[in-house]
C-alpha cells in the first residue's frame, strides 16, 4: 500500500498574522519531511500556508482545494497569491461554486472543499484562532476518517470540545 504524503494545513479566517511565522515554520517542517501541502485558499491561515509554499518554491508540491469554480470566487487579497501558485506549477482542485454563488451554495461548496482536502490527506495541520466553526468542522471530518490531526490554539478563545480534543495532538499556537 502506498502511503498519502498530502498534508492538509488549514485554520482560521481571522488567525492573526502574529502566527504567519508559525504556519511558515510547520510549512517548512512538512515539506522537509517529504509531505506535499494542501490549504483552501481562504485568508488568515490557508493564505499563510499558501505563501508559505509560494517561499520555499515549492508550488509543484502544493495543492488547493477550492470551492469556487474559477479565480474569481477567492478573495480578493488571496487571488494574487492562487495566480503565482498556479503559474510556478501548483495545482487547484476547483470546486463547484461561482463567484456570484448564494450563501447557501457558498457554505456548501466550502464544506465540499473540506471533505475534499480531508479525504486527499494523510494528517491535517489545523491553527485555530477564535470560534473557528469551519476549521473544527474539518478537524472533526479528520478525526472520523482516522487521519491524525495536530492543532495549534493561537487564542481568541480556541478551544476543542472534549470529544474531539481526546483524538488531537494540541499545541499552544505561541510554541513550536
Amino acid at each position: 500500500m502506498v502511503m498519502r504524503r498530502l498534508a492538509g494545513v488549514v485554520g482560521s479566517r481571522s488567525l492573526p498574522v502574529r502566527f504567519a511565522p508559525l504556519v511558515d515554520q510547520v510549512v517548512s517542517l512538512l515539506l522537509s519531511c517529504g509531505f506535499s501541502v494542501a490549504s483552501g485558499g481562504a485568508v488568515g491561515a490557508d493564505q499563510f500556508a499558501l505563501s508559505a509554499v509560494l517561499r520555499a518554491g515549492a508550488s509543484s508540491r502544493g495543492v488547493v482545494h477550492s470551492a469556487w469554480s474559477s479565480i474569481a470566487g477567492f478573495p480578493s487579497v488571496v487571488r494574487a497569491d492562487v495566480v503565482q501558485f498556479i503559474a510556478a506549477g501548483g495545482r487547484v482542485v476547483w470546486g463547484p461554486a461561482s463567484a456570484g454563488a448564494s450563501r447557501s451554495s457558498a457554505v456548501s461548496a466550502l464544506l465540499g472543499r473540506n471533505r475534499r482536502l480531508v479525504s486527499a490527506s494523510s494528517v491535517v495541520v489545523a491553527f485555530l484562532h477564535g470560534p473557528s466553526r469551519g476549521s473544527l468542522y474539518t478537524v472533526r471530518q479528520a478525526v472520523s476518517r482516522g487521519v491524525p490531526v495536530v492543532v495549534f490554539l493561537c487564542g481568541g478563545g480556541a478551544c476543542l470540545p472534549p470529544d474531539l480534543a481526546r483524538h488531537c495532538y494540541i499545541f499552544n499556537g505561541e510554541v513550536i
